[in-house]
This record gives structure tokens, sequence and C-alpha cells, in this order.
């Protein structure tokens, strides 16, 4: 049996239509910037971990935001197709050009959209990096925090991406 994992775009998509008429997150990653890049490479699982340091431009507020790409192909040099990183003891490492439309990722942020409305969700859609919670019902409005309860990305998240596929590693 086959399990059908999710992609970065999947994730886009559903955190799209999860909420449809909202006026932040994906509307609202240009207050974001990435400040930071950690590059943690596994290659004998085939994972490379991504870390960001994203900072508020407005409020100054920090978050983690961290994507695991899965089915990562290391290579020992550059060659077509192929790019390099360095991880943070500046080692360097070769790897395919990740596909955001194909590679299967994990991920998490410490940000509190995330927390309270996409980590129970994400770890039903085998999407989550870490430990679950459990879901969250708001207690004034309940069913409100993920009415759709679908598997979302954070705005940290979204801007992460954005950030690594300008870099080119997608």
């Amino acid at each position: 049996m086959d399990l059908i994992e999710t992609t970065l775009h999947e994730l886009y998509l559903s955190t799209i239509d999860a909420f449809p008429d909202t006026s932040k997150r994906q509307h609202s990653t240009n207050e974001i910037v990435i400040t930071q890049l950690e590059w943690i490479p596994f290659i004998a699982m085939k994972t490379l971990r991504v870390k960001g340091l994203a900072q508020n431009k407005g409020n100054g507020h920090e978050y983690n935001p961290i994507i695991l790409f899965k089915q990562v192909e290391y290579y020992d040099r550059v060659g077509r197709g192929i790019i390099e990183i360095a991880d943070n003891i500046g080692k360097t490492y070769f790897l395919e050009k990740l596909k955001e439309n194909e590679t299967q990722v994990l991920v998490r942020c410490n940000c509190n959209d995330f927390y309270w409305r996409g980590v129970h969700f994400n770890k039903l859609d085998k999407s989550l990096l870490g430990r679950d919670r459990k879901k969250y019902e708001a207690k004034y409005n309940p069913g409100s925090a993920n009415p759709e309860e679908m598997p979302i990305l954070c705005k940290h998240l979204m801007k992460l991406s954005k950030t690594l596929s300008g870099s080119g590693i997608l």
C-alpha cells in the first residue's frame, strides 16, 4: 500500500481552501522576512530539514518555520539539475533541485496560527513534523479555528517556501 503524502503546493492549496475569505496568511506574507536559514541534510534518510528565522517587520515577533523535504537525492558533485548548499558549519552538499509540486514535506511552526489551527489537521494529513496536539475548539465560537478541518501552512511557512523558491532550491 502506497502512502500518498503532501507537497508544499498541496498544503498551500489546502490553506486557501480552508480559509478562502481571510485577509491574513497568504495575503500578509510581505510583512514577514526570513532572516536566517539553517540547512540540515540527512543523507542516509534522504531528507533535508530547513529551519528559518521569520521576523515580522511590523511587530518584531520571531518564529521558527521548519520544512522537512523527503526523498531528497544527494550527489557527490554539481551536475545538470544538481544544486549546492552549505550547512551551518560550512560543509557542502549537492542535491537534486526539489520540486514544489512533487517533493513530499513535513512542516511545523511555533506561531499561534499553526499551533491552534494547523497542528492537529496536519498530523491527520501526515504532513506534521513533530508531535500532535488535541484538536482545538474555540470556547466562544466552536468549530471556528479550522472549520474545514484541513491541513494548512501559516504565513511563516508560506514565506519560507517562497524564500526557498527564490533561492533556486525549489
